[in-house]
């Protein structure tokens, strides 16, 4: 037993160390799109001093052969980036949310709905980010001739380009009517009139007529519905840098607003 904590103490150690080393790199972006991922140690006027993670052989790469470099730190330096690289660094779009009612292809409208909803959660905490305005997301979605069924037949990386953003949130959020809950309930008001007792010769007669009882009763019919929300995160080079599902604990139909924020708040794009 002890030989097995000390076992699983080591591998947590390891994953520690690791996630510590990675959180640490700096990241060189190449002209031909390839990515260096390690540690710039030093930045002459045409060269740049760099070393592999977990390498110790001291590279040097030409400057004008990198188009930027991110440090570790977040801090971005751009050299022979296109001014289109540039423009669309830290720039997000949200696309339309694929909208399923009960397994059927929801209302435009709501899948537009929920788009503003997750760029107003993004956008109170978006640090150095700019996020799009989805006015300005559909209005060029639209200007480039992309429909709501259109937008399969472009990779990721394309459809940041033509929106002028470094990364994308794209989401399906499916809702289902599950069960249907009753709910009864009844209520009993006794109402008692305060008129005085009449009097006669051979003593007081209370006169019960002034007492009303009244019961009441009403019943509540709610239906249940299951939520799950799938959200993607992808850069303007296509790679997918987030996936998640999560299913809502909660059963009304506008359950996918607290599901929404749960899962922004696990991307990379939301900042506490």
């Amino acid at each position: 037993m002890k030989r097995f904590l000390q076992l699983s103490l080591t591998i947590f150690l390891l994953i520690v160390l690791t996630e510590n080393v990675g959180a640490q790199n700096d990241i060189i972006l190449k002209i031909d799109g390839t990515e260096m991922i390690g540690k710039v140690t030093a930045i002459g006027e045409t060269n740049i001093n760099f070393t592999y993670q977990n390498e110790t052989i001291e590279y040097k790469v030409p400057k004008i052969k990198i188009s930027k470099i991110t440090f570790s730190s977040g801090r971005v330096e751009f050299y022979n980036a296109s001014s289109t690289l540039q423009e669309h660094h830290n720039k997000v779009a949200i696309l339309p949310f694929a909208f399923l009612k009960n397994q059927d292809d929801g209302s435009s409208a709501m899948s537009k709905k929920i788009q503003q909803e997750t760029y107003a959660i993004f956008n109170a905490h978006k640090g150095i980010l700019n996020f799009q305005d989805p006015i300005t997301t559909n209005r060029l979605l639209v200007k480039a001739g992309i429909g709501d069924n259109d937008q399969q037949n472009y990779s990721m990386g394309e459809l940041c380009d033509i929106l002028g953003v470094e990364f994308i949130v794209q989401g399906l959020v499916s809702i289902e009517e599950t069960s249907v809950s009753s709910y009864s309930a009844s209520n009993t008001n006794i109402k008692t009139n305060d008129k005085k007792p009449a009097k006669t010769f051979v003593g007081k007669l209370f006169d019960n007529s002034g007492t009303n009882v009244r019961t009441s009763s009403s019943s509540t019919t709610n239906q249940n519905y299951s939520t799950t929300i799938t959200m993607n995160v992808y850069n303007d080079k296509g790679d997918n840098i987030f996936n998640r599902d999560h299913e809502s604990f909660w059963q009304s139909n506008d359950a996918y607003k607290v599901t929404l924020k749960f899962l922004a708040k696990r991307t990379p794009l939301y900042t506490k």
